[in-house]
């Protein structure tokens, strides 16, 4: 009967889950709103409170860290094209344009979107695109030479996680690095009990309840042993797995390096 009670619980969950439109709403509230601070959400900056050249210096001092580590690794990076992806309003797709020939940044938020247009600095050389779907057909296998992402996955439902990091390798090029960060489990015990509910429509409405038009942060994560099994399934080289402080503090956090092994055609 337990068994039975559990199965009927998630379907329930399942058939009333959280879909990229409703995460979509969620974050054109926060680009409407306070864009930087929804992007880099350090203490004392909510409210509008970055200044723009601080807001952008932090992408061009962190994608300076990542290539040197990128660097510092076994590998023959090109730099021809590159993938922001979660690129908001271009904090890192501005700066990784000083160490790629284009870059091409991805954000579910068309209101993050057209600030990030305004805002680039670098013309035809980075390139800004809306995706409302659950993969990144939008462009084409080896397309990139570097793919990263950064406090981006662990805002939406894992079952979208999940397929985003299958569409990194898809479009990564032979030869080519992708480096992303996602949480893997809340610290605390109650949050891990609620993870279940989060990606689902009850939870929205709960949240519509408490915060009526105000946009919300959640937080998912993916066990490391099944973003692992991602990894492998698919063929590709996992050269990293490090553990990343850029998540909330209630979570343990990683980043993942991987290579793009070299197919026979």
């Amino acid at each position: 009967m337990l068994h039975h009670r559990q199965s009927r619980s998630l379907s329930f969950l399942a058939h009333n889950s959280m879909d990229l439109k409703d995460v979509q709403q969620n974050w054109n509230r926060f680009g409407a709103v306070d864009p930087f601070w929804a992007v880099l959400a350090w203490p004392g900056m909510k409210g509008n409170q970055w200044d723009s050249e601080a807001f952008f210096a932090t992408g061009r001092d962190e994608i300076t860290s990542v290539m040197d580590y990128v660097n510092s690794l076994p590998v023959s990076l090109s730099h021809g094209t590159a993938l922001d992806f979660g690129c908001g309003v271009g904090r890192l797709t501005e700066a990784l344009a000083d160490h790629f020939d284009s870059v091409h940044g991805v954000d579910i938020s068309d209101s993050m979107i057209e600030l990030a247009r305004q805002l680039s600095q670098h013309g035809d050389r980075c390139q800004y695109h809306l995706n409302v779907r659950d993969d990144l057909s939008l462009f084409e296998e080896d397309t990139f030479d570097f793919i990263y992402s950064n406090i981006t996955l662990q805002h939406m439902p894992p079952r979208f996680s999940r397929r985003y990091i299958l569409e990194f390798m898809r479009i990564l090029k032979p030869g080519g690095v992708a480096m992303f960060q996602i949480p893997d489990h809340p610290r605390h015990p109650l949050q891990r009990l609620l993870q279940p509910i989060k990606p689902t429509a009850f939870w929205r409405r709960y949240q519509k309840l408490r915060y009526g038009e105000r946009p919300a942060m959640n937080m998912y994560g993916i066990p490391k042993k099944d973003v692992q099994r991602l990894i492998s399934t698919h063929g590709e080289q996992l050269l990293a797995i490090q553990p990343d402080g850029n998540a909330d503090t209630d979570w343990v956090s990683y980043r993942y390096t991987i290579l793009k092994t070299t197919r026979e055609s």
